[in-house]
């Protein structure tokens, strides 16, 4: 199924042909197909793709074809293709529970679940200021499936918990911010050794500074566009700033950071997300980039606690 949304019919054959095209070379049997506007959504430009993977006795095929007084469903067709190969199986990732566990980084974790968990209802109140109204609860629904699961991660390396979180993010959290955060938990891993614990302050510098330099790449935006990035660039020249300082300064130091990037966002218009294009303006705190806040904050107080 197919799905645009401010898209010209046009685009939508091309797009439609591609599909079919992919699903023959990647060894699928394509057995129905449906395209067209079933909800758009305030005029923005782009496609939603499903699939859905049919039972023996083509149940679900036969309630496809059902007719249906349904408001904007726009039906489909059969399609008969040449090619019939056994799809390949895309089994569930398994986290593999590792012999010797970093507890520093499981109190880290632990802590930014609970307190993005805890900041759901003030991040979602926020978002209904400037987007839709769900940045809480797509970060509570996150963190919520992956609180069980901080006890089975692999912690030999930091390397190998970035991964696995990038896997999970990309896997449970949805939209934009599920996608950003993949790409910047991925470009930050890519940074580091498989070495064991711990890293420098350096590597970290390093690995902030090619996370936010993908986010920005791929996410079309730039520090002042009023988005996550805000937050997050003063915390990278704090630590590119203060290599040699303690870390109980550092920590101080990027605690006041952080908080004075999120206050500049009620000062900025936006030019980047859904704000920019449902008529955002000035005087709204960034739900993206609170929600830096509480996290950076989190992680924060657990070192600090560890350097007293």
């Amino acid at each position: 199924m197919i799905h645009p949304s401010g898209t010209s019919e046009l685009e939508m054959s091309i797009v439609v042909k591609e599909v079919v095209k992919y699903v023959s070379e990647h060894d699928f049997h394509l057995k129905f197909l449906s395209s067209g506007s079933l909800v758009t959504s305030l005029g923005m430009h782009g496609i939603s793709i499903s699939v859905l993977r049919l039972d023996k006795d083509d149940r679900y095929l036969k309630f496809l074809q059902a007719p249906t007084d349904a408001v904007g469903w726009q039906g489909g067709r059969n399609v008969t293709m040449d090619i019939r190969v056994p799809a390949i199986p895309n089994p569930p990732k398994n986290y593999p529970r590792s012999a010797t566990k970093s507890d520093l980084l499981v109190e880290m974790l632990r802590a930014v679940c609970n307190d993005l968990e805890a900041a759901s209802n003030e991040l979602d109140e926020l978002d209904r200021l400037v987007g839709d109204g769900d940045c809480g609860t797509t970060f509570r629904n996150t963190v919520m499936r992956l609180s069980p699961l901080i006890p089975t991660l692999n912690y030999d390396s930091v390397r190998n918990v970035m991964e696995q979180l990038a896997d999970f993010v990309e896997e449970i959290m949805g939209g934009s911010s599920g996608a950003l955060y993949t790409i910047g938990l991925t470009a930050a891993a890519n940074n580091l050794s498989d070495d064991c614990l711990p890293v420098t302050i350096a590597t970290i510098t390093k690995s902030l500074s090619e996370a936010l330099q993908a986010i920005s790449r791929y996410g079309k935006a730039k520090e002042g566009d009023c988005t996550m990035l805000d937050a997050l660039y003063p915390v990278l020249r704090v630590l590119q700033l203060n290599q040699e300082a303690d870390m109980k300064t550092l920590i101080g130091l990027i605690d006041v950071a952080v908080n004075a990037g999120v206050r500049k966002t009620g000062n900025l218009k936006p030019r980047a997300g859904r704000a920019s294009y449902i008529g955002g303006d000035k005087g709204h705190l960034d739900p993206g980039a609170v929600a830096v806040e509480v996290w950076v904050r989190a992680i924060s107080r657990v070192l600090y606690s560890k350097h007293l």
